[in-house]
């Protein structure tokens, strides 16, 4: 059973109910290695409050000139229905499903395809790569091993033993930024997307079998939507895509399928000159006082002797940072609501802005409006119980962004800290960052269990809105990357939370529209000291390289006693004031032009209106004998190049070819063609 298309060859096996082959035409090479262990597609239901996962029994296959159809009548000997359709189209292969629930006994919850596994690339597994949406993006060499245990790096994100093999499943949209994973090796490229601009929960999977003697990877995805009897549901699109192409083509397939859904540039004007902020979580944390609100002036001074002047403040609510959310009052051990405010004022009126954080998910147990607005707000599953977390000494359970009580408050809260207090902006922590689940709260206005994300879009186009009818420049920030957020956001604010495989250039590259803010403070959890220098200059290289709004811990991780970390933070904040007028309007190409470096370095590639090129180059561990070679479109006519502290370096070019000598740990080479 064989559909084709420009690139690949694909055979579907009614006996495995999956495919049996995926081969690439260009490379002639057979994706599938071994043999898949799971069926393309899956269902889970609920049986009063147990969940059970069906198999499909055996189909039937038609052939049409739209290309293939499979039809399932039963599930687990169960009569739910399902018509999967295939159709090729050049280097990529849709799929699509409508499932029916004609089980009176159960309602459909979950749907798991395209569900395929039992693929390397290429000669060998250990050369693979695989892209996966984990906040601003991963890229992991030999996932197979990488993923391949019970890998703890990541918390929630984790890989974890299931059944005989190893899964990581994160959801869309938020622990998972994006919808899409890729797969390649040097001359082979696979595509997994789920394309389905209705936006619903929606489970990343990329598993193992972590065995080198038979190593595998496999890929899926798990929609959650109920189904109840007698009701149908449309999956939307899932796409593969099999090339001979790296990851940056698997982003291009992606954004071309999102972006008529997305805004872009919509934030105020004088945001596109900001380069860095002065993080401010000083006031209250873990119950100890560190400044009062008669202090912020006092703060907000010593950023803008920094040249900084966006003040971002949290710590301020009652009984202080991540603690008795959502109760954002000002603490009164701090000060008045007045002082809070006459201090926000002096920020303005000293040429500064502020940005205020509210956590915009999670309700602390503690507070004495648990029991009465916490439980009725929270998530619930589909157990009917509430999901809890802990943060510090802090435990909460998570509210849900689609149903009205919780909604309502949130923007309620956020509109009247910007009236009250006169901030500029406001912050919804965890908001693109901690996971979305489905909520099985039927008291909850929600229409059905998988809405999480449209609950924040509504939030977040709605509190817009409002913010801007009482200050036209007011913007919204938020923790981390959410494709569909970014439209309404300004900063992205993406934590340096694990040393394993973070790769921000994949969401810089897919929304360079979006403006990432990347914490560049010495990791205070790193107790090694040579640890911690090591990623405190790779932490500022990354963040310089990918034109990011530097998240500085002025009053706090970087005073003056802090010796080397102060004098060349100052140093990095001077060099990216320097090149922030070339990358406020240059698109960003990543690596498109980078030929060779040293393996210590790094480098990104960027295109001015006028023609010219840039390169922004780090060797943040100052490397021996480290150089960098790029190769542009056309010929070179003049270069010129910086190091960190703005002194020329030299360059020889010849042709389409440059070549620098990287003995400063950051550089910026100018190419006019």
């Amino acid at each position: 059973m064989r559909i084709t298309g420009g690139t690949f060859s694909a055979e579907f096996s009614p006996e495995l109910n999956n495919f049996s082959s995926i081969r690439n035409l260009v490379t002639d090479d057979e994706y599938l290695k071994f043999k898949p262990q799971v069926p393309l597609i899956s269902i889970y239901v609920l049986i009063g409050d147990e969940k059970a996962e069906l198999l499909p029994d055996q189909p039937n296959i038609l052939f049409s000139s739209e290309g293939m159809t499979i039809h399932y009548t039963s599930f687990g000997g169960r009569p739910i229905e399902a018509v999967i359709r295939f159709k090729a189209d050049g280097d990529l292969l849709h799929i699509s499903a409508t499932i029916e629930n004609r089980d009176a006994f159960s309602e459909i919850v979950e749907i798991l395809m395209p569900h395929i596994s039992g693929i390397y690339l290429g000669e060998s597994h250990k050369d693979d790569i695989i892209i996966y949406p984990h906040h601003a993006g991963e890229r992991t060499v030999n996932p197979v091993s990488g993923y391949g245990k019970n890998k703890k790096d990541f918390w929630r994100a984790s890989s974890v033993a299931y059944k005989d093999h190893f899964r990581r499943e994160i959801n869309y949209c938020g622990l998972a930024s994006m919808s899409w994973m890729y797969y390649y090796d040097a001359q082979n490229g696979l595509y997994i997307g789920s394309h389905d601009s209705r936006f619903p929960v929606t489970g990343v999977i990329a598993e193992t079998s972590g065995n080198d003697q038979k190593p595998w990877m496999g890929f899926g995805f798990r929609k959650y939507h109920r189904i109840r009897f007698g009701e149908r549901y449309d999956t939307g699109e899932y796409v593969l895509g099999i090339t001979d192409k790296d990851w940056h083509y698997g982003a291009k397939i992606y954004r071309s399928y999102i972006e008529p859904y997305l805004e872009f540039d919509n934030n105020p004007a004088f945001l596109k000159d900001e380069y860095a902020l002065n993080q401010c979580y000083n006031l209250k944390r873990a119950g100890k006082i560190e400044n009062c609100f008669k202090d912020i002036p006092r703060l907000y001074d010593e950023g803008r002797s920094w040249g900084v002047r966006h003040m971002f403040i949290a710590s301020w609510n009652r009984t202080g940072f991540d603690s008795f959310y959502p109760e954002y009052y000002p603490d009164m051990e701090l000060g008045s609501a007045m002082e809070f405010r006459r201090g926000l004022e002096y920020v303005r009126e000293n040429g500064g802005f502020t940005t205020l954080y509210i956590n915009a998910r999670i309700f602390d147990t503690a507070s004495d409006f648990h029991k009465t607005v916490g439980e009725a707000m929270a998530i619930r599953n589909e157990k009917g119980e509430m999901i809890h977390e802990t943060y510090g000494p802090a435990h909460f359970t998570v509210n849900c962004p689609s149903d009205r009580l919780w909604r309502d408050y949130l923007l309620d809260t956020a509109e009247f800290a910007l009236m009250a207090y006169d901030c500029d902006g406001i912050y919804l922590d965890q908001l693109a960052s901690a996971e979305p689940y489905p909520c099985y709260n039927k008291a909850h206005s929600h229409e059905n269990i998988g809405e999480f994300n449209n609950g924040y879009v509504y939030i977040l186009r709605e509190l817009k809105s409002r913010l801007k009818k009482h200050r036209p420049d007011a913007y919204i920030m938020t923790e981390n990357c959410g494709d569909i957020y970014g439209s309404f956001t300004w900063g992205n604010l993406t934590w340096n939370g694990a040393d394993y495989d973070e790769y921000y250039n994949v969401f810089k590259y897919t929304f360079p529209e979006y403006v990432q803010v990347n914490m560049v403070n010495p990791r205070g959890w790193e107790k090694d000291e040579q640890a911690q220098k090591y990623w405190f200059y790779k932490d500022m290289q990354r963040a310089v390289l990918l034109g990011s709004v530097l998240w500085m811990g002025i009053t706090t991780r970087l005073t003056p006693d802090k010796g080397e970390y102060h004098t060349y933070a100052r140093q990095a904040l001077n060099f990216r004031r320097q090149i922030h007028h070339f990358i406020r309007d240059a698109r960003f190409f990543d690596d498109a032009f980078i030929r060779e470096i040293h393996p210590e370095c790094a480098a990104t590639c960027w295109e001015l209106d006028n023609g010219s090129y840039f390169v922004l180059a780090g060797n943040h561990s100052l490397a021996d004998n480290a150089s960098l070679t790029i190769e542009l479109p056309y010929q070179i006519k003049n270069a010129t190049a910086y190091d960190i502290g703005w002194n020329k370096i030299d360059t020889e070019h010849r042709g389409k070819r440059l070549n620098i000598r990287l003995t400063t740990r950051l550089a910026f080479i100018l190419m006019e063609p």
